[in-house]
């Protein structure tokens, strides 16, 4: 990944955010267009009937799902907002994937109307499937969140039916007697694992389980979730343990058992990926407002905020530049290394530990790789969320407007 940041100047970048608190996200759409042909190409180099489910949880910005429904991906929505977001956007119901631990009856009723495949987290809700399909004509599409038992490193995920404790057989036995509940397919996520292996044991399990309910022919589809790692820049992958798996990776471990039971075309293979798509799609920028010492410690005060960009604390330095005030001259700058802070009044918000480029009141930090489940979970917490712009070839363009204070008292009785 090149480092956009030299692609625009403080001068562009300095208007933009006077006029919204100090604050924003910034877009390279292209990138995300080939994000997903890299991704395409990667497994279809190995398995024919090969999909990609969106997940709208990690970013729904509606250009963003917009652009995922043009390049043919499926609508992986996980609540009954964002699955009338991919409805307002144009997605046909059969192409909306909706998962989730919980979902309404009527949630439930428009997902059976329109045709869209439900992949059911628990018992009760497969109970609470059957019973909503006896006021319903048609064939309900319904797929099985499995939690597999994978020794996810001492770790238990609370989502999926459990094999061990027999769940996911009592869901076959509830969905089994309904005539109209059609069992297409087996789903699984986790997060707890990244690595390439972790995906081809999840692939190995499915085809076991699928084998035991399915037989030969097989299920319609088979869908390992997501969580899958993608393209970053140099700086962020050498601060992984273990190299990150590249999309290639992931292809060969997810395929070569599919096609030692199946063949090059057997069931729908689906990934659904968020954090692979999207997490060098988007940067964000910020001004520093303060430069001080505490101590024997430097911190630059900012216009940022942590909670902006690291919905899950880490200790992870995202890459970062600095774009240089032209108001400041070089022998004025903090050369020691500095704590960048945000603008709460939060102890923990330190957007980077030890950053080592000179810095100053007035200049503008550019922070990467913040794409994935940034900005859909930035509160308005002090100030209200940033906008997001934008820039493609050397034109800016307002993705999401900057929440104005009338509009935001507008939600309140007062």
């Amino acid at each position: 990944m090149t480092d956009s940041s030299a692609q625009y100047s403080w001068m562009e970048l300095s208007p933009l955010l006077e006029q919204s608190e100090g604050a924003a996200f910034i877009a390279h759409t292209e990138r995300f267009r080939s994000n997903i042909e890299a991704l395409k190409q990667a497994f279809e180099k190995h398995y024919s009937n090969f999909s990609i489910g969106y997940s709208y949880k990690t970013n729904h910005l509606p250009e963003l799902c917009k652009i995922a429904h043009q390049e043919g991906l499926y609508a992986e929505v996980v609540s009954g907002s964002e699955y009338s977001i991919a409805k307002t956007l144009g997605v046909t119901g059969d192409r909306i994937l909706f998962n989730g631990p919980t979902k309404s009856n009527d949630e439930l009723r428009a997902a059976f109307v329109n045709q869209s495949l439900v992949n059911i987290d628990s018992v009760s809700e497969a109970r609470q499937v059957a019973r909503l399909t006896e006021e319903f004509g048609g064939d309900v599409r319904v797929g099985l969140r499995c939690n597999l038992d994978l020794n996810w490193k001492d770790r238990i995920s609370r989502f999926g039916l459990s094999e061990e404790s027999g769940e996911l057989q009592l869901a076959l036995e509830v969905l089994g007697s309904r005539n109209n509940i059609v069992l297409e397919g087996l789903h699984c996520h986790t997060s707890f694992d990244r690595s390439a292996a972790s995906y081809s044991r999840r692939i190995v399990r499915l085809i076991e389980i699928s084998d035991q309910i399915f037989g030969g022919n097989g299920p319609r589809f088979l869908d390992v979730g997501g969580g899958l790692c993608g393209p970053m820049s140099d700086e962020l992958r050498n601060q992984f343990f273990t190299p990150p798996p590249t999309f290639d990776d992931y292809a060969a471990a997810i395929c070569t058992p599919l096609i030692e039971r199946y063949g090059s075309a057997g069931p729908e293979l689906i990934v659904e990926p968020g954090v692979g798509l999207l997490g060098n799609v988007f940067e964000y920028a910020y001004c520093v407002e303060h430069v001080k010492k505490t101590g024997s410690d430097w911190f630059a005060v900012t216009s940022g905020a942590s909670h902006h960009i690291k919905i899950v604390p880490n200790d992870f330095n995202l890459p970062t530049t600095c774009l240089r005030s032209p108001d400041v001259p070089d022998d004025e700058r903090r050369m020691a290394p500095v704590d960048i802070a945000g603008y709460t009044c939060l102890e923990h918000d330190i957007i980077y530990h030890g950053f080592e480029q000179p810095v100053a009141k007035g200049d503008i930090l550019i922070t990467s790789s913040v794409g994935a489940y940034s900005m859909v979970s930035s509160p308005d917490f002090i100030r209200t969320s940033p906008p997001v712009y934008e820039y493609r070839s050397g034109e800016w363009r307002t993705l999401r407007g900057k929440l104005s204070i009338r509009d935001y008292l507008k939600n309140f009785s007062w």
